[in-house]
């Protein structure tokens, strides 16, 4: 009886294994799992790279006014808006563009001063910025200062900067790298040398500039390349068909001023010396501070 009873408990078991196999066959179901080792990544598991946004750098190269009052034109510009990573990465690598002051501007203008080859108004100039107690930001060409030595040293003797426009006042974005490069440490070392003043400050000829020359600025030691706000037109006789006198002059600038403004002049414009009084009266009168252009950066 006993031998019936374990015959019958053997096949209900037996019965019970093959119903339980048929089920995991069905569901699909391995009863023993396939083990993977955890390097073993699949197709599926392999992200494909992400492309990189365009951030429209490439996009500069059309020739702009250097601003909309100004004379001289830009064969290229930075971008006035763009990410904060390329921001940061334009400021480390390559000189930055000003066109008017970036810091400390509330009710500050500032005046400057181009020389390429006029000298003959430069002692009139610094007497007149010396009888208002003004201190004002002057870009020489190198050649000019080599020709004219005692006038470099006496701008710096009176408290004003003497700053970096170039070598021989070219058309700097057709030269090469190494012409460019030239254009600067030349310059750069005759101010030094003749005044013992670094200059650190850039106006490139006729406002223009590229890329490729502001890389090569912030090289030679320049972090800033300075434009302006307003163009004064002192430079011209007759523009358009208008005679620029010195009324023309003074209203140009007082009506165009604004905070961090700075005034573009000329050591040899024709009625500079004699709009420079008024200016200068007409400014401090709306509240302005008349400062050097490094007093804003």
């Amino acid at each position: 009886m006993k031998r019936m009873y374990l015959l019958l408990f053997l096949i209900f078991a037996l019965a019970i294994i093959c119903v339980i196999v048929v089920a995991f066959n069905q569901c699909g179901i391995s009863p023993v799992e396939e083990t993977t080792s955890p390097n073993n990544n699949t197709a599926e598991n392999i992200s494909e790279p992400v492309a990189e946004e365009e951030t429209g750098e490439d996009a500069a190269g059309e020739e702009t006014d250097a601003n909309a009052t100004g004379e001289e034109t830009n064969a290229a510009t930075i971008p006035q808006e763009d990410t904060p990573h390329t921001s940061r990465e334009t400021s480390a690598e390559a000189s930055i563009v000003v066109t008017s002051g970036i810091n400390n501007t509330t009710k500050k203008i500032a005046l400057t001063f181009d020389s390429g080859w006029e000298y003959e108004n430069t002692e009139e100039l610094l007497n007149l910025l010396y009888e208002y107690n003004i201190k004002a930001t002057f870009f020489t060409r190198g050649m000019w200062v080599k020709d004219h030595p005692e006038l470099a040293v006496e701008i710096i003797a009176g408290g004003h900067s003497l700053e970096n426009h170039s070598l021989n006042h070219g058309h700097m974005v057709t030269m090469t790298d190494e012409e460019v490069r030239d254009e600067i440490s030349q310059t750069t070392g005759i101010i030094r040398d003749t005044t013992g003043y670094q200059p650190w400050l850039f106006r490139p000829p006729y406002g223009e500039y590229d890329e490729r020359i502001l890389r090569i600025l912030k090289e030679e030691g320049y972090p800033y390349t300075i434009l302006w706000t307003v163009d004064s037109h002192d430079w011209a006789e007759e523009l358009n068909g208008v005679k620029i006198t010195k009324d023309y002059v003074v209203s140009r600038v007082l009506d165009n001023a604004s905070d961090g403004g700075i005034i573009l002049m000329h050591v040899g414009g024709y009625e500079t010396v004699n709009a420079l009084p008024e200016i200068i009266d007409g400014l401090r009168a709306k509240g302005y501070e008349l400062v050097k252009v490094e007093d804003m950066l």
